[in-house]
């Protein structure tokens, strides 16, 4: 029965399948120790998802939210966020990465609409470049998306502002921005949080909370890959796709949809399948075997 499997793809789990670098797997096999081992399994996983991308025994897809944050270099994402809602251009996605996005749709991959962050900056993607809504009619998967959001009360936002705000009183900046005291009033919020993205700036600038730019920014890079995260699970449920392939597990240090402390909602509530690689990869093998010539 030709029925291929709907698969949505994060950051580092598309960017390995685009471009697999095949012809890797000839090198270093001596000493062939576990470590060795598991990479060129890896690879030719990688590989092989590629063909059956290609081949159509999996329709992939890659959220919006994938091309924006988890694309910019560390110094970026301050500038990203002070740039937010204003007119001024964002930063633009490095070489290597358009280069990563273009292999990926020569692959077969396909956009996933639903980033809510002002990232600005995409590649130029065409008109068939963006998945069909074949599950679900625009209004009926954006009315999807917003469920998801509102379920979960988008914790990773509030995250960022909560971030945002206490740099901002660290700052001392409510008392030299009062003039903004009127619109925090009107937004029923303290003038620390409404400068929560100029605290971020405030400390990228002059370190005062953390020892060093590098350790605040490796701080500020976790709350925005959950941002991301977070949108990449809303975007997979909207479409209606059957397994999301992530390598994250929800590490300890991470808030992540993908991590322990959200499992009961995203599997219970919403019937989110995650599946890492080298699994996926094993149930394609099993249902397609390898796959010769293209399905229509």
């Amino acid at each position: 029965m030709k029925t291929p499997i709907t698969v949505t793809f994060d950051t580092n789990t598309y960017s390995t399948i685009a471009d697999p670098k095949i012809c890797r797997l000839l090198e270093k096999w001596w000493p062939l120790n576990r470590d060795r081992w598991k990479s060129k399994k890896q690879r030719i996983a990688w590989w092989y998802l590629h063909r059956c991308i290609r081949k159509g025994r999996v329709i992939a897809a890659i959220p919006e939210a994938a091309f924006s944050a988890e694309s910019l270099k560390n110094t970026d994402r301050v500038d990203l966020l002070l740039l937010t809602g204003t007119k001024s251009p964002p930063p633009t996605i490095p070489p290597t990465r358009q280069k990563i996005v273009a292999a990926a749709l020569a692959t077969g991959f396909r956009i996933l609409h639903g980033s809510r962050i002002g990232y600005g900056a995409l590649p130029a993607f065409t008109q068939a470049d963006w998945a069909p809504d074949t599950r679900y009619s625009i209004g009926e998967r954006q009315k999807r998306m917003g469920d998801f959001v509102r379920h979960f009360g988008e914790y990773p936002l509030r995250a960022l502002r909560d971030f945002g705000e206490q740099l901002s009183a660290s700052h001392g900046l409510a008392a030299i921005n009062q003039h903004f005291a009127n619109a925090a009033a009107l937004n029923n919020i303290t003038l620390d949080r409404y400068l929560w993205r100029e605290g971020i700036g405030a400390e990228a600038n002059n370190p005062k909370v953390y020892p060093t730019q590098k350790v605040f920014l490796s701080a500020l890079r976790k709350l925005m890959a959950d941002w991301a995260d977070f949108d990449i699970a809303a975007a997979h449920y909207s479409y209606g796709n059957e397994l999301l392939c992530t390598e994250d597990q929800g590490r300890l240090v991470s808030n992540s949809i993908f991590g322990a402390q959200h499992a009961a909602d995203v599997q219970g509530v919403f019937a989110l399948q995650s599946i890492n690689v080298m699994d996926l990869a094993a149930r394609c093998w099993k249902r397609f075997w390898f796959p010769l010539r293209r399905w229509p």
